[in-house]
């Protein structure tokens, strides 16, 4: 069964993640429920935020729509700027899911099939987890992002315990940065899970992660050294 997040006692996020493919092309999809994000009367009965990557090519897409809590039918829209450009539909399950995806101009159909991989869900105080990746929505031109994320029992929502950095050429891990020694909470400010990496400065390859660090939330800034060929902390951000 679905958790609801109305009826969430402690914290903000319940993802679920996909493996499949949509034709003969391998993708990776994560979705997000959340009721009351947004605010236009066009998606009043909006509740689901997306994301999703051709594992070809690693670049995440957005996705927004409704799933269904009585049919459990998921209609997922994606975005292409701020126009829908495809359109993702199928019967949500932690096991399988299959339907279908259509391309809006052309009206092109394409078998869409999902396997269930993992789930992370912080709405209640006593829940306790490790090592679920959620995918992030920005990207750089050589490089895609996923949080490694935990949660403590008693403590009243998940955090980013490690960054993974992941190339797009070939999908494969270049770098992860540890963040469990970090002074303040990390990426899981946003209540979208999926939005707590900006891209700060992409020609020179510098990214912030959301914390909660006062009344200041300033990111916590990571960059690239030219010197090491790695990224690393900024350490005028703090740590």
């Amino acid at each position: 069964m679905l958790c609801s997040a109305t009826n969430a006692y402690a914290g903000w996020y319940e993802c679920y993640n996909f493996k499949g493919n949509v034709g003969s092309m391998p993708i990776t999809l994560s979705l997000q429920i959340r009721k009351g994000y947004f605010g236009e009367p066009s998606k009043k009965n909006f509740n689901a935020i997306g994301i999703y990557k051709y594992d070809k090519y690693n670049s995440p897409i957005r996705l927004e729509g409704i799933l269904d809590e009585r049919s459990k039918r998921v209609t997922l829209y994606e975005l292409s700027g701020k126009k829908y450009s495809a359109v993702f539909s199928f019967v949500f399950s932690e096991n399988k899911c299959n339907r279908s995806w259509q391309n809006m101009t052309t009206g092109k159909k394409l078998p869409v099939d999902l396997v269930f991989l993992s789930k992370l869900a912080d709405l209640e105080l006593e829940q306790a987890f490790s090592n679920v990746d959620i995918m992030q929505a920005q990207s750089l031109p050589g490089f895609y992002f996923q949080g490694s994320y935990k949660k403590i029992k008693g403590i009243d929502r998940a955090i980013m315990n490690k960054l993974r950095i992941l190339r797009k050429g070939d999908g494969k891990l270049f770098q992860t940065i540890d963040l469990s020694n970090t002074e303040e909470p990390t990426g899981n400010l946003m209540t979208i899970i999926f939005d707590n990496l900006e891209v700060v400065n992409a020609g020179k390859q510098t990214i912030g992660l959301s914390r909660n660090i006062g009344n200041d939330q300033s990111p916590l800034i990571i960059k690239w050294s030219a010197r090491l060929k790695r990224f690393e902390y900024d350490e005028s951000s703090g740590h």
